[in-house]
């Protein structure tokens, strides 16, 4: 497989198709995120598929998590914009998007065996014996927010995708003149003079009159449409709601606990300072000095001729064996003897000691009692999904169907493709997962969706019981919107205009920055701004950076 890869990889095409990878990064680049809101569901069109806002969402969500796990709960799409990260999310896909198609074209696959054998094979989910732990791997979806069949299909993704790509590092390179491209446009840098045109306040604009509001709403059908609704009988199991009425056993509750407990124990830290010596004599001579009483850092200035070196606050494991050995022995202001080791001679003094804490066995109970019957609960409802599926496969109703696993029946008389009803506001008591949202959108009147598995663990199954149309709210129930909404859109169409007299004054020879002088508003330049990343707090807007750096310099 892979020596037919290669040769593939050999051929024109397949070095075309290493040109589009690299080139993705060009032509797709940050486009809709840069450029301002995406129209639509849709971010970016890769040949005949497409990568919807929803899949964007759901990367971005998972790097958050990553990043909060690293760095802080505070850290948030703001920043990871800041940083490029919300970018380089949006290539990842399309680059990804286009392996895919590629292995598609090339009837790549893996098959379950593989991916079976992939999972056991896995290092992060064995024992110290080297043994498949399913309780780690299961440990492990949830602390990635993955169900199993999610985690299944981007396993699956990743080898095939691994075929073309490893093929391609083999037998394909990028010309120089297509990386000096690539360089240029990630890396140039621009600076922008910026004009803001303060809208108006709709206060100040006159009531339209009733034709003019008969019109408005006659040319913007789109605004004062009810959207369609969705007649919904679902079940729903849920894992939470089911781990309630279970408890897992004293025994499995304590062998969590000893798991837990290492990962949790917060280790003790010193903070130490030390004097490094190149002459055991010299070193010996100042530690004994230092412990006789004499305070460390004036020995250090008589003996040494220096001041003590502050290493921070530090666990032992951050320290040279030997050191940290001799360090952590020590009581508090205690000077340790010199200690050699490839640097020299060491002389550590301990100036603050934080004791190390390990969490007890009351503090973690309820904690881990919740985990294991959540897990628990998913074991449970995966065995009752077969059952459900096989009352259904032989015609029963929802409701039967229901009944065999003591489950209740969920019905909704009108949800919106967001989980909204006709008042506008979120349905009560409504799943909360895209997914059941997405098959009540998606599935046809009078028809059975198959039993779905959630991102949470959850599975369920529903019927679209009736459809409402998507229907045009008449004038009178909707009089007080569109007299604000036409206000809004006078207001805006003011600015335009404001806006489009200071840009032909600019482009016929003035400039912006003296016509917008002229015109008595303020004008400011910004800090250098790339395709990719911006300076924090930058005059130069999300919505206005995607033209303003596809223009070429005047």
């Amino acid at each position: 497989m892979i020596e037919m890869m290669r040769t593939k990889a050999g051929s024109w095409i397949a070095k075309i198709l290493a040109g589009l990878l690299i080139l993705s990064f060009a032509v797709w680049g940050i486009g809709d995120v840069i450029r301002g809101p995406v129209v639509g569901e849709v971010v970016a069109k890769v040949g005949n598929s497409e990568i919807s806002r929803t899949e964007l969402s759901s990367q971005v969500r998972q790097l958050l998590s990553i990043m909060r796990r690293q760095l802080g709960g505070n850290f948030d799409a703001q920043q990871a914009t800041q940083l490029g990260l919300i970018d380089q999310t949006v290539d990842q896909l399309v680059n990804s998007r286009l392996i895919t198609l590629e292995t598609q074209s090339l009837g790549l696959g893996a098959g379950e065996d593989l991916i079976r054998q992939t999972i056991l094979n896995d290092k992060r989910f064995q024992t110290a014996g080297g043994q498949f732990d399913r309780l780690t791997f299961r440990r492990f979806l949830q602390n990635e927010d993955l169900s199993e069949a999610r985690y299944v299909d981007l396993l699956r993704q990743e080898i095939t995708q691994g075929q073309v790509t490893n093929a391609l590092r083999t037998s394909a390179y990028a010309p120089k003149a297509l990386l000096n491209t690539i360089y240029k446009y990630r890396n140039e840098q621009r600076v922008a003079e910026v004009v803001k045109i303060p809208f108006g306040k709709a206060s100040e604009i006159r009531t339209p009159k009733e034709s003019e509001l008969v019109e408005f709403h006659k040319k913007n059908p789109a605004q004062f449409t009810a959207p369609e609704y969705r007649q919904i009988t679902a079940i729903f199991l849920d894992p939470v709601e089911v781990a309630k009425e279970l408890t897992p056993s004293a025994d499995r509750i304590k062998q969590e606990y000893e798991y837990r407990k290492e990962t949790r124990a917060v280790p003790e830290r010193r903070a130490l300072e030390q004097v490094l010596f190149q002459d055991e004599t010299k070193a010996k001579s100042f530690a004994d000095i230092s412990k006789s009483g004499r305070a460390f850092a004036d020995a250090a200035k008589d003996v040494a001729k220096a001041t003590p070196n502050d290493l921070g606050n530090l666990r032992k494991q951050d320290l040279p064996p030997k050191v940290g050995d001799a360090a952590f022995k020590l009581a508090l202001n205690g000077v340790t003897s010199p200690i050699k080791t490839a640097l020299g001679w060491h002389v550590v003094h301990v100036k603050k000691i934080e004791e190390g804490r390990t969490p007890t066995f009351d503090s973690l109970k309820a904690e881990i009692t919740r985990d294991l019957a959540r897990e628990m609960a998913v074991d449970n409802i995966v065995k009752l999904t077969g059952k459900l599926d096989d009352a259904l496969a032989g015609g029963a109703s929802l409701e039967d169907a229901a009944s065999t696993v003591s489950a209740k029946v969920l019905k909704f008389a009108a949800v919106d493709s967001t989980g909204k009803g006709p008042d506008g506001k979120p349905v009560s008591g409504l799943p909360k997962s895209p997914l059941f949202l997405e098959k009540i959108a998606t599935t046809p009147k009078d028809e059975t969706t198959n039993v779905e598995e959630t991102q949470k663990g959850g599975f369920f199954v529903l019927k679209v019981m009736g459809i409402t149309p998507p229907t045009l709210k008449p004038l009178s129930a909707v009089r007080n919107q569109i007299v604000d909404v036409w206000k809004q859109s006078q207001v805006r169409g003011a600015t335009k205009k404001k806006a489009d007299t200071l840009q032909k004054a600019a482009q016929n020879g003035v400039g912006l920055s003296a016509a917008g002088k002229t015109g008595g508003y303020e004008v400011k330049t910004s800090k250098p701004v790339s395709r990719f990343i911006k300076p924090p707090g930058s005059i130069v807007s999300d919505s206005l950076t995607g033209d303003f750096i596809q223009r070429q310099e005047r």
